[in-house]
């Protein structure tokens, strides 16, 4: 660096990055999001590897460190970015929920005395804390339509108590041949 008032210039843009590093970090303790975790991650290892390479090219001579953390940290950005798009394509395209969630949704929908049989469901996660299940049941042969509707409202007040990250339940009453037959012309394209 030629003079100390670029020197001036350098650390209050390191000490900016700083604070929007640790904004960030806020941010995602707050909310939980990874996207911003990460994003605070490559900050703090940007302002380390800036400070590093500012460091070794002002007070050591090494003129050269200053270009390779300028390429380090693009190339810390490109990997982030590469993770990034592979969490947001899961979440657009919509992958399935845990396993753990789907067993106790079935669970949930087995312990209801009218359901004589739970076919089987589908689950979308919509977004982190947001899932939408479709759920195939086989009520009682003997109900009426009014008490089918009762142990939907049930099932339905169970389930989002248990897991209130399940945001919208559909249930479908249907015999198990009907359900299977839809489930294999699903698999057949």
């Amino acid at each position: 660096m030629a003079d100390s008032s670029s020197r001036t210039v350098v650390y209050a843009a390191l000490a900016g990055n700083l604070l929007v590093a640790i904004t960030k970090a806020g941010a995602a303790a707050w909310t939980g999001s990874s996207s911003m975790l990460s994003e605070a991650v490559h900050s703090l290892v940007g302002i380390v590897l800036a400070a590093a390479g500012t460091y070794a090219s002002a007070s050591l001579g090494l003129h050269v460190a200053d270009g390779i953390a300028s390429i380090a940290i693009g190339v810390v950005l490109a990997v982030v970015a590469v993770l990034l798009a592979g969490e947001s394509k899961s979440l657009l395209i919509g992958e399935r929920a845990d396993r753990e969630l789907s067993e106790a949704i079935v669970a949930l929908a087995g312990q209801e005395q009218s359901v004589a049989r739970v076919n089987g469901l589908l689950t979308v996660q919509l977004a982190p804390d947001q899932v939408l299940v479709g759920l195939s049941l086989e009520f009682a042969d003997d109900l009426r339509t009014p008490q089918i509707e009762k142990a939907v409202t049930e099932i339905e007040a169970r389930v989002k108590a248990a897991h209130p990250e399940v945001v919208t339940l559909f249930v479908k009453p249907q015999t198990e041949g009907t359900y299977r037959d839809i489930v294999r012309r699903l698999e057949e394209g």
